[in-house]
């Protein structure tokens, strides 16, 4: 299953309820201004960003004025085949590696996951 989110921020993505397994991840950064930003990865599904610590922190690469888009994606490996989350599945961007701040408007990146259900 994917999750992609066109202009991803501080309000908390929320992808499912329950034992979730996240194979990658990939972000997308189409404005060049953009500074560096922080996605945040939750093990529920209602967390309150800025406050419920995040399980994963990945930085999103800051934007370049010298390309059209700068990219980065985490392939998550093991014996278990990926990334697991026991409770539930959430996300968000932020400014800061565990803050609440939105991102600039119209610096927002592209968030793509890749993930599998686990249970039912």
């Amino acid at each position: 299953m994917i999750s992609r989110t066109a202009a991803a921020n501080a309000t908390a993505v929320v992808v499912r309820n329950g034992a979730t397994l996240i194979k990658n991840i990939k972000v997308e950064q189409r404005a060049s201004a953009a500074a560096a930003l922080f996605l945040q990865i939750f093990n529920t599904n209602a967390p309150t960003v800025g406050i419920t610590a995040p399980v994963e922190v990945h930085r999103v690469t800051a934007g370049d004025a010298s390309l059209i888009l700068t990219f980065s994606k985490v392939e998550f490996q093991g014996m278990q085949g990926g990334f697991k989350l026991d409770t539930g599945f959430s996300y968000a961007v932020t400014t800061t590696p565990t803050g609440s701040t939105n991102p600039t408007a119209g610096q927002e990146p592209v968030v793509e996951i890749h993930y599998e259900q686990l249970g039912a």
